[in-house]
């Protein structure tokens, strides 16, 4: 979905993004919205393929306005030949005023806010500069569309997917036994941005030993050696992300591990098999749950079962215990991510991504997870790979 440089924007995105923009024009109908403000950066993607930090977007039915600095303007000349949207550009730090001129122009008198987005800071200087009753709040009006994703996104996805398992065979091709976790979490970013990624999609977790019960450990100095390899990595592409988790032996998998390898694989099968259409995402979580309990596990399954996936890491909706309104629907991206942490002994997680179908779930993720698969055979010399 990205325009780098002077290439026109292509006709799948405006595609895409005008079917968006019509689902959101149908909203805001049964909101009585003259417009929308659209201030938080991934919804401006979302509805128009630009990115640019600190840049505004007015929709109002078919017709939308993108209000932005001198900093984008070469950038953006590829949308003023779209049909997507006019370029309004504006000062940096004074674009309440441009809006405030295009509403005026445009004859807005209910402008919607995303109050979940808004600084208060922010929120009061646009009550100055527009007027307090021509503000309505709102709150997740695109993130309920961005839930379920059309078949670009889809398509996206998958890339962002195959790019970070190539990566991964790459960089487990050069593990070297003393090799630190940064050296192997360098290499593995380095072979998704090789591969066409902007980067990972959240900062890389190699987790050695028994630091793979820190849940959200932070990679570091420590040597991986033979034992426990947890890791939790994901690529950027045209601004998706795609997110995996899988849990090695590094020459064998210790007997411990092992077991709740066992355990975690069942109960994330058997959640997988479980997706479909007119499920909540409770029920979801509940039936791998109820595995890890029944193994003696629940109190080391501290976090949900997985969350929505696209153009953030993390989006609605979630697998969790809480979430017993919250119903699955086809175009859902979901991650599956069963986990076991045993302090002092090792975590393993295992983490798949699911796309929601109208009959079932597909799962766009293929890296090997049999336990046979978990055992890799690093390199005998040691040292980080050149």
């Amino acid at each position: 979905m990205s325009t780098p440089g002077h290439e026109p924007v292509s006709a799948a995105t405006i595609a895409a993004c005008s079917a968006r923009r019509h689902r959101l024009g149908e909203v805001m109908a049964g909101r009585q919205l003259d417009a929308l403000l659209v201030s938080n950066a991934k919804d401006i993607r979302y509805l128009t393929g630009f990115i640019g930090d600190d840049s505004l977007l007015v929709v109002s039915g078919d017709v939308a306005a993108i209000i932005s600095d001198a900093r984008y303007d070469e950038f953006l000349e590829p949308w003023r030949q779209s049909p997507l949207a006019e370029v309004v550009m504006g000062t940096r730090h004074r674009l309440e005023q441009s809006v405030q001129q295009y509403c005026r122009r445009s004859g807005v008198k209910r402008l919607g806010v995303q109050a979940e987005h808004l600084t208060v800071t922010k929120r009061a200087t646009l009550g100055e500069v527009l007027g307090e009753s021509s503000l309505v709040d709102t709150e997740v009006l695109i993130g309920r569309l961005r839930m379920r994703k059309d078949d670009l996104e889809i398509e996206t996805i998958q890339r962002a997917i195959a790019i970070q398992q190539e990566a991964l065979d790459e960089a487990l091709g050069r593990l070297s036994m003393g090799m630190t976790e940064l050296e192997l979490t360098a290499v593995l970013e380095y072979e998704m941005k090789a591969r066409g990624a902007t980067g990972p999609s959240f900062p890389t977790m190699v987790a050695a030993g028994a630091r793979s019960s820190i849940i959200h450990y932070v990679s570091g100095p420590p040597e991986i050696q033979e034992g426990t390899l947890l890791i939790d990595w994901g690529a950027v592409v045209d601004g998706y992300c795609s997110d995996m988790t899988r849990t090695f032996g590094v020459g064998r998998l210790p007997q411990k591990v092992r077991e709740i390898y066992l355990i975690v694989l069942d109960a994330q099968r058997a959640a997988i098999d479980a997706c479909r259409p007119g499920k909540t995402c409770a029920e979801i979580d509940a039936v791998a749950r109820r595995l890890i309990d029944a193994a003696g596990y629940g109190e080391q399954f501290g976090h949900g079962l997985g969350h929505g996936l696209g153009l953030d890491i993390h989006e609605d909706p979630y697998f969790n215990q809480l979430a017993t309104d919250v119903v699955l629907e086809p175009g859902m991206v979901m991650t599956v991510e069963p986990g076991i942490y045993v302090p002092g002994v090792g975590g393993v997680r295992i983490e798949d991504d699911v796309l929601i179908t109208d009959d079932g779930c597909r799962v766009l993720t293929d890296y090997p997870k049999d336990p046979a698969a978990s055992v890799i055979e690093p390199a005998v010399a040691s040292g980080p790979a050149r």
